[in-house]
């Protein structure tokens, strides 16, 4: 019996004890006016009440004991437990079964409703378990507590087999973690997981509830060892994606340069056509121009795999951006000549690492002279700020969505480009990685009249300052 039953009946216990005391000497005091139907009547519903508060087995004895009182203060002869005449033989025989029925009624519809309410509270604790747990609100931790004060447990544990034998995956209680062989009571959910448990005996109710709760700690588990497994696949997924992307710029953004570069040298090679110093100087032209373009694809692929592994070698030092953005424009050739610059009069400092740098700005104007109309060439605009250098490459392209600026960091994505002749998508997310690895920033934001520009902002060396 639980402790909540015990104290049911030693409440029922006293009651019985007290009130057909006090019933008895208030009759007995009163005796002229009290008739022994009247008393049978009075005893019989403190029998109903000892059943209702005490349960089945107190009110049987209040029933045999309201009985004995009966014969002794109210039948004749009195104070005596003999009974003089059949009729008052039969009204005690009658009180005694009628009490008995009675009691029998009342603690079943008792029973039933203490059983109705206890279901309806475990239905509302599972349903309220069930979708926390599908919901993804509850810890298995805080899942077993509830657990352990549903059923007034001192301990609960979630036990998993492991090769090294079962261990504690959660537990709740001073007294937890629990093993199979310390615990009070062991509910199954499948081969590999149980739940232990210290405290109380739990009757049949109590372990449907433990096994439903064992069932959804079980459910709650997996979902935790999915999300692990998930979470520890993701970087294998990337780098799958990664190197998809990759052979895909391989096959066929870096073939295309490296074809038209072998066909220029394998003409120039042939004996089959005789050449001209013309032809020999635009097949050369050729040949140069496909090399430059696979060294900058390469480049490319090299700086990404490079601040991937975070393996960059960063110098910063007091660099004047003027002759960085000069050595920028020089790297893309004849098409830097239409790039308009917009500097002011004063030296503009700032700490960054100059190689990083001009690789920076080269990625951002190749990529601003690729979607800029040929009637709208990019410009740099240089701005000297008290603590930033700001550095703006401004396009009148297409522009992007918000939503999409960010997407064009990211390695193999050319939003505004379609072409497979004009690189591999590397270009802007190097960009933002040199930017980043010299604590500089590079943001997008949309061109006034239409397009994007890109931003790179600077710091400026406090002791230059």
């Amino acid at each position: 019996m639980s402790m909540s039953g015990w104290r049911r009946t030693a409440t029922g216990t006293a009651l019985a004890v007290l009130v057909l005391t006090a019933t008895t000497i208030m009759s007995a005091h009163y005796r002229q006016h009290v008739n022994l139907l009247t008393a049978v009547l009075v005893y019989l519903l403190i029998t109903v009440l000892v059943a209702l508060t005490a349960g089945l087995p107190v009110a049987i004895l209040s029933a045999v004991a309201a009985t004995m009182l009966l014969n002794y203060f109210f039948t004749p002869p009195l104070h005596r437990f003999t009974i003089n005449g059949h009729a008052n033989v039969l009204a005690l025989v009658v009180f005694v079964f009628v009490a008995v029925v009675v009691s029998l009624l009342v603690d079943r519809a008792e029973r039933r409703r203490r059983e109705a309410t206890l279901a309806t509270m475990q239905a509302e604790t599972l349903a309220e378990v069930a979708g926390s747990v599908l919901r993804g609100e509850s810890a298995l931790t805080e899942f077993l507590d509830r657990l352990r004060v549903t059923l007034e447990l001192d301990a609960v544990s979630l036990l998993e087999q492991t090769p090294d034998g079962w261990q504690a995956a959660a537990a709740a209680g001073p007294d937890a973690p629990l093993g199979p062989e310390e615990a009070d009571t062991v509910v199954s959910a499948s081969p590999s997981v149980m739940l232990a448990m210290n405290g109380p005996s739990l009757d049949e109710n109590a372990l449907r509830v433990a096994r439903a709760f064992a069932y959804q700690a079980a459910s709650a588990l997996r979902a935790e060892r999915l999300e692990v497994e998930a979470e520890q696949a993701r970087p294998l997924r990337e780098l799958d994606k990664t190197r998809t992307a990759l052979l895909a710029a391989v096959s066929h953004d870096l073939r295309t340069p490296l074809a038209g570069a072998k066909a220029a040298v394998s003409s120039l090679l042939s004996d089959a056509v005789d050449f001209s110093e013309e032809d020999r100087h635009e097949l050369l032209a050729t040949a140069d121009e496909s090399l430059d373009r696979l060294t900058r694809l390469i480049s490319n692929l090299l700086d990404m795999s490079r601040i991937q592994a975070g393996a960059m070698l960063v110098h910063s030092q007091d660099v004047d951006i003027d002759g960085v953005i000069a050595q920028a424009l020089d790297s893309l050739g004849p098409g830097g000549d239409c790039v308009r610059i917009h500097v002011p009069d004063e030296i503009c400092t700032a700490y960054a690492d100059p190689g990083l740098l001009e690789r920076v700005l080269g990625n951002l104007l190749e990529n601003a002279l690729r979607v800029s109309p040929p009637e709208q060439p990019p410009a740099v605009v240089l701005r000297c700020l008290p603590n930033r250098v700001q550095i703006r490459v401004v396009d009148h392209g297409p522009g992007l969505d918000e939503s999409q600026r960010e997407r064009i960091f990211q390695p193999f994505q050319r939003l505004s480009d379609t072409s497979n002749t004009t690189g591999v998508g590397l270009g802007l997310a190097v960009a933002r990685g040199f930017a980043e690895a010299m604590g500089a920033t590079l943001e997008p934001e949309p061109t006034p009249g239409g397009g994007l520009s890109m931003v790179v902002s600077l710091k400026v060396n406090a002791s230059s300052a």
